[in-house]
């Protein structure tokens, strides 16, 4: 009797521990990351999976964004695909999958560099369960590692795209990046100071819009930027400055919205003898910054079918194969391998193979050099 109430209780306490879980994933839904990891039955198990995360974690490996990539899960061991990537404060991060959670789950961490070798521990955005897309707003220029993990129980060829998209809106209607003529950091006066901000031409008259929701901080006809508008992002967010506007059309603490119409292009303040345009910057409580990349539109790249099914097992063709860091001719090589090198396949972008070689090492090699 002692024995079956032991049971009783201990079956009890499982079920009382899962209820408790999934209690708490329904009130916060957990990353795709932490329900991963509650798979593992053993320590040893677990143990080898975080090294092998952490090895690909701090691979050389660099990829430039927008980005396709195509891959495989394998059942008999983690492809963990990690990659560096050079973002811009003001970008948004995009990382989408083609294949649905239904079929595959994949782990999505986005990590920040610390100095040019030190990446942070915890991960700056995660994607969440049931889900196998993930955004993120980069809050400062840098590098940063992007690993993505799939797990199922089947093989399952799928693809990863990476782009980056603006947090702004455009702030000149029916204009692009082919407006925008002056840049930051240009010299004016001489050299005596320089261009803190962007300048996008368009016909007097054009109306300049709302590129973020805040409230209107000031307003007035003074000073280089002539006619002018300041709108701050929030209580403790940047200021949006608009300046060398032919007129106004808001008022001081007047809320705005994305879209609304604030004033209209011109050249007034010290942009008489220009054509007209809207002078756009964005302050912080450090300064001026860049504000191209918080505005620059950018075209999403689309989806291509690859099938790796017949790339099970893979050798190098040539007497000297590069293996480089990143899918360019240009990049850095790691090594030369040997003629008929065994090499296992983690992925693809565009015509570059990224192969694993000795189960240790990582890069990218031209699949000109890859037989099958």
């Amino acid at each position: 009797m002692k024995h079956i109430t032991i049971i009783l209780f201990t079956l009890l306490a499982i079920t009382s521990c899962k209820q408790t879980q999934q209690i708490a994933d329904a009130i916060a839904t957990p990353t795709a990351k932490t329900v991963f990891e509650r798979t593992f039955e053993n320590d040893s198990l677990f143990q080898l999976y975080e090294q092998q995360y952490i090895e690909a974690k701090h691979n050389k490996l660099y990829i430039e964004t927008p980005s396709l990539i195509h891959s495989k899960t394998n059942v008999s061991k983690l492809n963990i695909l990690a990659y560096t990537v050079n973002l811009e404060q003001g970008e948004r991060l995009k990382i989408t999958s083609d294949i649905h959670t239904d079929s595959l789950q994949l782990v999505m961490d986005v990590y920040a560099y610390k100095s040019d070798s030190l990446i942070s521990t915890k991960p700056e955005a995660s994607n969440v369960i049931a889900s196998n897309t993930l955004e993120y707003n980069v809050p400062t220029n840098g590098l940063y590692k992007i690993v993505i993990l799939p797990y199922a129980a089947r093989s399952s060829n799928f693809s990863i795209t990476l782009n980056t998209a603006p947090t702004l809106a455009f702030p000149v209607s029916g204009k692009d990046n082919t407006a925008i003529q002056s840049f930051w950091g240009a010299t004016r006066s001489g050299g005596k100071r320089s261009h803190e901000g962007i300048d996008i031409f368009a016909k007097r008259g054009t109306p300049v819009i709302v590129a973020t929701a805040g409230y209107i901080t000031n307003t007035g006809n003074r000073g280089l930027g002539g006619k002018q508008v300041w709108l701050r992002d929030g209580i403790f967010g940047a200021s949006l400055y608009y300046a060398h506007l032919d007129s106004i059309a808001v008022s001081r603490g007047h809320k705005v919205h994305v879209g609304d119409t604030l004033g209209f292009v011109g050249n007034t303040g010290n942009a008489k003898t220009t054509s007209p345009h809207l002078h756009f910057g964005i302050y912080t409580s450090n300064g001026a910054i860049n504000p191209l990349p918080f505005v620059k539109l950018t075209e999403d790249v689309e989806y291509t079918e690859t099938d790796f099914s017949e790339f099970n097992e893979a050798e190098t063709r040539l007497q000297k194969n590069e293996l480089r860091i990143s899918p360019n001719v240009k990049a850095e090589k790691i090594t030369d391998l040997n003629i008929k090198t065994p090499v296992e396949l983690l992925g693809k972008s565009q015509r570059w193979y990224h192969i694993r070689v000795n189960d240790s090492l990582e890069g990218f090699m031209h699949e000109s050099l890859i037989q099958n």
